[in-house]
């Protein structure tokens, strides 16, 4: 009895609904004929066959489905509950105990079964990631480690006091002057911002002729200007 309580508490289908019901009917009208004595082996054997076929038809009708779950560690590897977690496939995960859990249906599993989870802590500039092969386990499980999030560029222009590109300036992230880079025509550069996207960043710049400049500057996508004075 307790084993029909534990199926009927998975099924999720139609289909599973309708085999799970004959099933369940045909082992009661099965229980109490025993009970009183009126069943023969045959129709025990018949009864028996058809509660397993129903039972059968349950877990073929069940969708696969892969049951990812996520914990994330910070850098000295205590857990963090209020991190931003997302996949490859997209989908909001389930908060879950201990961390986060992905119902990924088998027939959109990806083609090379590879799916890659990511999590950041954008407060703290932490971010990591890791990737998962959605093969036979149907429940994988997956730590992601935080760590500094150094992925950012840094972009901007160059200008001198009349609004014009400055090409030739060297322009550089304090700390790493060995990656300057040399502005085209117009002024414009990019670079390795060495920190997370909206995380400030402290920029230098010098051009023959001109004083030099340093100034911050946020990373990622908004640009920085720069002018320079002449000597």
């Amino acid at each position: 009895m307790s084993l029909l309580f534990e199926v009927a508490a998975r099924i999720s289908t139609p289909l599973a609904l309708v085999a799970f019901a004959i099933a369940a009917i045909v082992f009661l009208v099965a229980l109490v004929a025993k009970r009183r004595g009126k069943l023969s082996p045959r129709i025990r054997d018949a009864i028996d066959a058809i509660v397993v076929l129903g039972l059968v038809a349950i877990i073929i009708a069940q969708p696969a489905i892969y049951r990812v779950r996520v914990t994330v560690i910070g850098p000295q590897g205590t857990p963090v509950e209020d991190a931003k977690v997302w996949s490859s496939m997209g989908g909001e995960p389930k908060k879950v105990a201990g961390g986060w859990q992905f119902d990924i249906p088998a027939a959109t599993r990806p083609a090379d079964g590879n799916l890659t989870i990511w999590a950041s802590l954008d407060a703290a500039y932490l971010k990591g990631s890791q990737e998962v092969r959605l093969a036979g386990d149907r429940n994988p499980a997956v730590t992601i480690r935080l760590d500094s999030d150094k992925t950012a560029t840094v972009r901007g222009l160059v200008m001198d006091r009349r609004g014009r590109g400055v090409a030739g300036a060297r322009v550089s992230v304090a700390g790493y002057a060995s990656e300057a880079v040399v502005t085209q025509a117009g002024g414009s550069f990019v670079l390795p911002a060495h920190a997370a996207r909206s995380q400030n960043v402290l920029l230098h710049a010098e051009a023959d002729g001109y004083a030099g400049v340093t100034q911050w500057h946020i990373a990622g996508e908004q640009p920085a200007t720069i002018v320079l004075d002449r000597k």
